[in-house]
């Protein structure tokens, strides 16, 4: 056949070859598909390693191997881009939710680069079978592969919303695309409830269900809720980042400024590396010593400030010059039917709705056309069982099978797949046992095609198993948010609201005109907004984060058995003193605190032992622990250290037999201490009359004979109190400082309540506010 040449403008033709090869680019590489949120490299390493079955319980393969499989079959490019996008789909640090179980180095988030192919080996995480799963149903459609040996799939079938929860960046031609990593919960219950009412707005999701993204490596997100709303609406915008960072005060006074998590994509060591050139160039002062002290339990970088620098402006001063603070670009462009598209978060997920409605639907043709076959086969072997002996002598006076076969199809109006089977049937098939085995399955199998018919007619049945499979996600995999949104706003942003904590673990916000009494004992009473958020700490040594959002209405604390709320605090405490039962006391910064629902261990205890109180903790002042037989021991704040979570604290009271700390209390100018008892003894005494002793010494006698001491309150004003009772009963009671009757430490006190029972503990941060209480 004769060439023909065309003569065409050069032009025209760069034009369009250009245009062409960004059109490859965009869809053959760089561009994720809004369906399963993969680009093709990442679905063939997937589908390539399924195929050759590195499921989570089989062993690992040399990634060499992988490597080498996808490029025979799927990828005919160069090893190390394959290499390297198997590596990034294995690294914690990279992908909120891996895809790829490594074994051996795959880097580190210092900017090591991973060991050689044929080192390392990698087998598929059990999300990645999620995304996998019935993709042999005819759920996707398939494309041959470049040589046109094979098939690969489009498109995976995807029930784990990957491109919302993983996120990916990458550059094609003339765009690019950046879409952060989100918390599988919140995407789980805004696909549900956008599947529920497609109505949604973007306010409506953000307010309700989606927080903010959240990157695999913590951070703290300082974005406002209008901010976020924005981003999510347009999809375009900046998440600002910066790294959770805390004070730390050794023995000595010594002060370190300590960090724990990193803005997402922040290379360890060329931050650590900007740090020491900033000292050397004397652009941050105060700072004495600086080291890593990482492990496999975290990231902790140390730094030491002099006697004379102030930790927080030097906090502020590593914020502005390294990428301790940093921005994430977002640029929500996805494929959409093979064509690249900018769209917002609700497009994003009413597109992975689509798909996966798709998906079931498809499943459920294909289960429905598998149980009419298996139906129809099922009816035409019990035809031929219940005419058994006409059946054996046609087949014995046939001369061929396929005679048999003519013979049956044509005396009992058999198919000729019924035929076949029935040919094919087995003579332990025949007993009355296999008899009633065969129609019990064609009434199943005849229950299940209804059951897949109803499925394809009603659309709501699709949406029921959307849902569930969802729910069974997010009970497998979901865990809790690691990046905290510091400035998220909820509905009443800026009007701060009285909330009552009780010590079975219910939040009441107070504006609720019909919750008015309280009929259980309140440990906490303070005011909050959706921008702050409380902690709650039990008498197991747990704290429990509720976030402002929750605060909104009536909510409960999940707590363990035997487990009480025993006070409450905001995270502006900055320090928290801890003191237990049985003597011991510990400071913690609350920048170590977890911010999780699930709760959190803040201190080492005994079976013994137990949490007994919680106080804000100065730098300056005193310390008061009290105890139940009235002893009190007051020493300097500075003798306790700020220690870890793990640690027990120290012991800072000799106590009597039979004796048990009841609470502790900051002492700082206040002009006096309020002593209450079970029995409603109360007495006011002169804090120059507790004398300030040593840690660990032996406490004060208080004058409590024949009663238990509940609270020691150090005030300078009236006070407002809530007596909560053993029978669970509480009663709000207003103490005038200038009446109550002055003593000396060793006293008694003065009976104040005539109560038929005893008071079990007393709550006396009360905020004030219009409404009465009773």
């Amino acid at each position: 056949m004769p060439e023909e040449i065309l003569t065409i403008p050069i032009e025209e033709e760069a034009k369009q070859s250009y245009l062409d090869y960004a059109m490859s680019v965009i869809i053959g590489r760089a561009i994720p598909d809004v369906r399963d949120g993969l680009k093709p490299v990442q679905r063939r390493i997937l589908y390539g390693m399924y195929e050759i079955g590195l499921l989570p319980n089989k062993p690992y393969k040399k990634s060499a191997r992988v490597v080498g499989h996808i490029l025979s079959f799927y990828h005919p490019h160069g090893d190390q881009a394959v290499y390297d996008t198997l590596v990034r789909m294995a690294q914690p640090f990279t992908m909120r939710y891996p895809l790829v179980d490594g074994q051996g180095n795959f880097g580190s988030i210092d900017g090591d680069p991973p060991a050689a192919m044929r080192y390392t080996e990698a087998r598929l995480t059990p999300l990645a079978v999620e995304m996998l799963e019935d993709i042999d149903k005819d759920t996707v459609d398939w494309q041959p592969n470049f040589d046109g040996s094979v098939e690969e799939p489009k498109v995976l079938p995807s029930k784990f919303p990957n491109l919302l929860c993983n996120g990916t960046t990458g550059i094609a031609v003339g765009l690019a695309t950046s879409i952060p990593p989100h918390n599988l919960n919140e995407i789980a219950k805004a696909l549900i409830a956008l599947a529920e009412n497609p109505e949604l707005t973007v306010e409506e999701i953000v307010g309700k269900y989606i927080k903010a993204p959240d990157f695999p490596t913590g951070g703290i997100i300082e974005n406002t809720r209008e901010e976020l709303i924005e981003i999510y609406k347009t999809g375009k915008g900046s998440i600002r980042l910066k790294a959770k960072i805390h004070v730390e005060r050794q023995k000595g006074g010594k002060e370190l400024i300590v960090i724990t998590e990193l803005p997402y994509q922040v290379n360890k060591s060329e931050l650590i590396k900007r740090i020491a050139q900033l000292v050397r160039d004397k652009k941050i002062k105060n700072i004495t010593d600086l080291r890593d002290e990482s492990d496999k339990e975290g990231i902790r970088i140390v730094i030491e400030v002099s006697r004379y620098g102030e930790p927080e402006k030097i906090i502020q001063q590593l914020l502005k010059h390294t990428q301790l603070r940093k921005n994430f670009s977002v640029n929500m462009v996805v494929l959409i039917d093979g064509e690249p598209k900018q769209v917002g978060l609700k497009e994003l997920l009413s597109q992975f709705i689509k798909h996966r409605l798709e998906v079931i639907t498809k499943r459920t043709k294909y289960y429905l056309k598998k149980a009419e076959k298996r139906l129809h086969i099922v009816e035409g072997l019990i035809k031929a069982v219940r005419n058994i002996d006409r059946v054996i002598e046609i087949v014995r006076n046939s001369q061929t099978g396929e005679e048999a076969k003519g013979k049956l199809i044509g005396e009992f109006q058999l198919s000729p797949e019924q035929a076949q089977a029935v040919l094919d049937l087995k003579l332990q098939r025949l007993t009355s046992l296999e008899t009633k085995a065969l129609e019990e399955e064609a009434q199943k199998l005849r229950g299940q095609i209804e059951d897949y018919k109803n499925i394809l007619l009603k659309h709501s049945k699709k949406i029921e198993i959307f849902k569930k499979e969802l729910l069974e996600l997010v009970q497998k995999y979901g865990d809790e948010r690691r990046s905290f949104v510091e400035y998220i706003q909820g509905e009443f942003e800026k009007k701060d609201i009285p909330v009552a904590v009780f010590s079975d673990g219910t939040v009441l916000p107070l504006e609720d005109e019909e919750e008015r009494s309280f009929t259980k004992p309140v440990v906490g009473l303070l005011k909050v907004s959706a921008k702050e958020g409380l902690f709650i700490a039990t008498n197991l040594g747990r704290t429990y984060w509720v976030t402002g959002d929750k605060l909104l209405k009536k909510t409960k604390v999940k707590l363990k058995e035997g487990e009480r709320i025993i006070g409450v605090f905001r995270k502006e405490f900055g320090r928290l003193l801890i003191a237990t039962k049985k003597g011991y006391v510990k400071k913690l910064s609350l920048e170590d605190f977890n911010y999780t629902r699930a709760g959190s261990p803040v201190i080492k205890l005994t079976e013994v032992d137990e949490v007994v109180g919680i106080w804000e903790s100065q730098d300056w002042g005193d310390i008061l622990v009290y105890t139940s037989k009235g002893f009190v021991l007051r020493f300097p704040t500075n003798q306790v250290f700020a220690t870890g979570m793990t640690s027990k604290g120290s012991q800072v009271i000799k106590l009597a037999r039979g004796d048990e700390v009841r609470g502790i209390v900051a002492l700082n100018e206040e002009p006096c201490v309020v002593f209450i008892t079970a029995k409603g003894k109360v007495k006011k005494v002169k804090s120059e009359d507790i004398k300030r002793k040593n840690k660990g010494t032996k406490p004060l006698d208080g004058g409590i004979i024949r009663d238990k001491l509940v609270k020691v309150i150090p005030t300078d004003k009236d006070l407002v109190v809530v007596l909560n009772f053993e029978d669970d009963g509480s009663q709000v009671v207003e103490l005038k400082l200038d009446e109550l009757p002055e003593r000396k430490l060793g006293d008694f006190p003065k009976k104040l309540f005539n109560f038929e029972r005893e008071i079990e503990s007393v709550y006396n941060d009360w905020i004030h506010y219009k409404a009465g209480v009773s």
